[in-house]
């Protein structure tokens, strides 16, 4: 039975294909812990009407956002925020955690700062290119580049640069890998799902890429493709 109501970013050229980095978060923490959930999808110039009215906060809204059918209709926004909320709700569940929380948002902190903004500016135009219809891209368009302060064509305009730095970012990472088979240790945690949604997003809008940079990663391409395939549970929990 769903327990959970998870408001997702659509594209509307790929539907029903999740993506997105943050709400991918969400995603795969539930499927971690085996929460049954249906997928509420919505799409960027969405966003703030449907989330707004769902989540009652002073904050902007933004996906991904839950309702928890299970208890009381208690609605969450925010990746990070859901994550700890499920870890107390779902006490029962396997733990994102492991009673060490301050590793994992050291971990979550290290990869939004030094290896997503270099994944997204890879990724800048093909999310544009699939974020149809017209006014959906327009609306893109227009809050990423005043966001910004740049066009899109600009965040994307030096992909070498681009690509070294993720290279650069993934080293401490591979070390680990090579090492052991989670960013964890033996068992995979929290830190493991932001590492695989961050990842999701080049997979899915630019798999070629995917391969060349990250699964072929000369320091530890070897490691971080069968750390990769070890994650296909959480990513795809039918797997």
């Amino acid at each position: 039975m769903t327990q959970i109501r998870l408001y997702d970013l659509e594209l509307s050229a790929i539907p029903a294909q999740f993506w997105s980095p943050n709400t991918c978060k969400t995603r795969f923490a539930l499927n971690f812990k085996g929460i049954p959930y249906e997928t509420e999808w919505v799409v960027f110039d969405q966003v703030q009407g449907v989330v707004s009215s769902v989540v009652k906060s002073d904050a902007r809204a933004t996906v991904p956002a839950i309702v928890d059918i299970a208890h009381n209709n208690f609605a969450i926004q925010d990746s990070w925020e859901i994550a700890q909320y499920l870890e107390k709700a779902y006490a029962d569940t396997p733990s994102l955690f492991n009673g060490q929380i301050g590793i994992h948002q050291f971990f979550l902190e290290y990869c939004t700062e030094k290896l997503l903004p270099h994944l997204v500016c890879l990724c800048f135009m093909e999310i544009h290119r699939r974020a149809t219809p017209q006014k959906t891209q327009d609306w893109f368009r227009e809050t990423m580049e005043s966001r910004n302060k740049m066009t899109l064509e600009e965040m994307a305009s030096n992909p070498d640069v681009l690509a070294k730095n993720v290279t650069e970012a993934l080293v401490l990472i591979g070390r680990v890998l090579v090492v052991h088979p989670f960013i964890t240790g033996e068992k995979a945690g929290y830190a493991d799902l932001v590492l695989a949604a961050y990842f999701q997003m080049v997979d899915v809008l630019r798999p070629e890429l995917f391969k060349s940079l990250i699964l072929n990663d000369t320091n530890a391409g070897h490691a971080l493709t069968a750390w990769w395939k070890r994650m296909d549970k959480y990513r795809h929990p039918s797997v």
